[in-house]
């Protein structure tokens, strides 16, 4: 009886192995996966910097942007991190020693609405273009899905920027903890994954 629950122990052991193997990923495709890591991990950085600048200067509303979209970054991170590792692939390290450069909250709104359209344009176009001519289905999605988000975040920033003043307000955002997508709308559904539940509002 006992070799019997031992040897059923090790065919559960051996499944997520086995459901790796099974899900193999071009070497291209987990190329872009892990620069799109590396740049979501330099995002949360960024916009955690962000944030701290923006209740400093006495932007409390963009002190609240600035920590949903690291939320939100910080979700895209995950996501990429477990797509990897079911793929059997090992993750890069968390820390890389990136530094932003933190200016003003009115730059800082600039910068960051020049950098998610430059990750709209550049980076994810570029690694759904990849996934999809290596037919890989899911990972075109889950990068689908994150350019929808970065956007979003493109959006918001330059909203805040052009009306700054009000960002002295306080204000809340809401995330979708599955995709990270981040509005200044309350929904009961998020509308990029379609994930049910109520998106989290970040105040």
């Amino acid at each position: 009886m006992k070799r019997v629950i031992f040897a059923i122990i090790l065919l559960l052991a051996a499944l997520p192995l086995a459901a790796a193997a099974d899900k193999p990923i071009a070497p291209d495709v987990r190329a872009v996966m892990e620069k799109a890591l590396a740049n979501e991990r330099d995002a949360v950085v960024r916009y955690t910097a962000f944030a701290a600048k923006a209740a400093e200067d006495g932007y409390r509303g963009a002190a609240a942007l600035f920590t949903a979209m690291a939320k939100a970054e910080n979700i895209h991170a995950q996501r990429f991190a477990s797509a990897l590792k079911e793929r059997g692939i090992a993750v890069i390290p968390e820390s890389n020693g990136y530094k932003p450069m933190v200016g003003s909250t009115a730059d800082n709104l600039r910068s960051a609405a020049v950098a998610e359209n430059g990750e709209r344009d550049g980076i994810y176009r570029d690694a759904i273009d990849t996934a999809r001519r290596n037919n890989d289905t899911e990972i075109a999605r889950i990068f689908d899905q994150t350019r929808d988000v970065e956007v979003e975040h493109a959006n918001l920033c330059s909203t805040a920027s052009r009306n700054l003043d009000s960002m002295k307000q306080a204000r809340t955002y809401y995330v979708c903890d599955k995709c990270g997508y981040t509005t200044d709308i309350a929904l009961a559904r998020c509308p990029d994954c379609m994930h049910g539940g109520a998106l989290e509002p970040v105040h």
